[in-house]
C-alpha cells in the first residue's frame, strides 16, 4: 500500500536585522526581488522534540544564521511550528505542538504568545484579521490590534491549509485523524464569508483535501486521497462553488502559485519508503503543462514548495538531518541553495 507525505509541519517568516544572532558562512547568493534581501526559513524539527527553529539568510553577505528565534528571545520556538505569515508590522507563527501562536515584530522578537483552544495549523490574513485553522474543527479569527481571538468559526474535521479569495476564506477539511475509523477522511472545503465571519457552505471535493491556494477568483485544492484506491487529485473551485478536476495535471500534492503558474510535485512512498516524485507546472491561463519544470539539480527528498517573490523555493528533508532550500526562477533554473534546519517547510522574504 502506498503512502504519501502528509503536510504536518510548519511555515515561517522572519525579519530584517537580528543583531544578537551569530553568523556562519554558507549558501549561494542570488538576486531576490528589489528590497527582499533577507530570507527566512521555518524548520519544523522533530515531533515532540521542542526543536522548531528559524533560519535567516542574508543575500548581501551569503551568511546563514540558525536558531534566530531562540537567539532573539532566549527560549525555543517550541514543538512543531507549522506556519507563519507577515501581516502589517507583525509576524504570526503557529506552533502546533504547543497550541500557541507566536506574534513577533519584524525582527522575530516576541510581542505576545496567544494560547489556543486547539492545535493551530495554517494561517491567512485579510481585512485587519488573521485567520488560523485549528485541527479540532475551527478557524480562529484574530484581531490584529488587540491580538485576541475574537471568534471561533466551526468548519469541517481536521482543517489544514486555508486561503483567501474574492472576499471568502477557503478551508481544506482533511479529516486526517479519522483515516482508520468507520468515519474516514473528510472530503469538503468550507467557504467562509469574510464580512459576516460565518460559514456559507461546504464544497465537496476528493477525499482528504490538504493544500489550497488562491488565484484571486477561486482556489486550487490538492487532495491526497486515501493512499490506496483513491489517488491524490488536483481540483479547482470557482467563485460560484463549482468544482472541476485539473485534467492537465490531476495528481499534484504540493502546490504553489506564482504569476499565474501553478508549480508543484506529486510525492509518493511505497511500503519500503522509496519515494517517487513527479514534477509538474501548470499555466492556469494557457493550460500548458511542463514536466519536469525544474531544468537543473532536482532537490533530493523534496518536502514543501512555496512562492517567494519572483522565485519558487523547494525544501529538502530526509527527516533525520538538517535540510536545504533550493531556489528556482520561474523557468526552472537553480539560482540559490541555502542550508537550513531540520525538516524545513517554507522560505519567505520580508520587504
Amino acid at each position: 500500500m502506498k503512502k504519501s507525505v502528509e503536510a504536518i509541519f510548519i511555515v515561517a517568516f522572519f525579519a530584517v536585522s537580528l543583531l544578537s544572532c551569530s553568523e556562519d558562512d554558507g549558501g549561494g547568493t542570488f538576486t531576490p526581488p528589489a528590497g527582499n534581501d533577507i530570507l527566512y526559513v521555518l524548520n519544523a524539527g522533530d515531533w515532540k522534540s521542542n526543536n522548531s527553529s528559524l533560519t535567516r539568510y542574508d543575500n548581501g553577505t551569503g551568511a546563514v544564521v540558525h536558531d534566530c528565534f531562540s537567539l532573539q528571545n532566549g527560549r525555543m520556538l517550541g514543538n512543531t511550528a507549522n506556519d507563519i505569515i507577515v501581516y502589517g508590522s507583525r509576524m504570526y507563527i503557529t506552533v502546533a505542538g504547543e497550541s500557541t501562536i507566536e506574534v513577533t515584530d519584524h525582527e522575530a522578537k516576541s510581542v505576545k504568545q496567544i494560547k489556543c483552544e486547539g492545535e493551530p495549523r495554517y494561517l491567512a490574513s485579510a481585512g485587519g484579521k488573521v485567520f488560523v485553522s485549528y485541527f479540532n474543527g475551527y478557524v480562529a479569527c484574530i484581531d490584529t490590534v488587540s491580538l485576541e481571538v475574537e471568534k471561533l468559526i466551526p468548519v469541517g474535521r481536521n482543517p489544514e491549509r486555508i486561503a483567501v479569495s474574492a472576499g471568502k476564506l477557503y478551508v481544506a477539511n482533511s479529516g486526517g485523524m479519522d483515516y482508520n475509523t468507520p468515519v474516514g477522511y473528510d472530503k469538503t472545503v468550507s467557504v467562509i464569508d469574510l464580512s459576516s465571519l460565518e460559514e456559507l457552505h461546504k464544497v465537496e471535493v476528493v477525499l482528504n483535501p490538504v493544500n489550497v491556494v488562491s488565484d484571486g477568483e477561486g482556489v486550487y485544492v490538492a487532495s491526497y486521497g486515501n493512499y490506496a484506491d483513491i489517488p491524490s487529485t488536483l481540483q479547482y473551485i470557482d467563485a460560484d462553488g463549482n468544482v472541476s478536476v485539473v485534467e492537465e495535471c490531476p495528481n499534484m500534492t504540493e502546490i504553489a502559485l506564482n504569476s499565474g503558474v501553478l508549480y508543484g510535485f506529486f510525492s509518493e512512498y511505497d511500503e519500503n519508503w522509496n519515494q517517487t516524485i513527479v514534477w509538474q507546472s501548470y499555466n492556469t491561463v494557457t493550460g500548458e503543462v511542463q514536466s519536469p519544470w525544474i531544468k537543473e539539480l532536482l532537490p533530493p527528498s523534496p518536502y514543501k514548495i512555496s512562492s517567494v517573490g519572483e522565485y519558487i523555493s523547494v525544501t529538502s528533508s530526509d527527516y533525520m538531518t538538517d535540510g536545504d532550500v533550493y531556489i528556482y526562477n520561474k523557468v526552472g533554473e537553480l539560482v540559490g541553495k541555502v542550508p537550513v534546519g531540520l525538516n524545513p517547510v517554507k522560505m519567505v522574504t520580508l520587504k
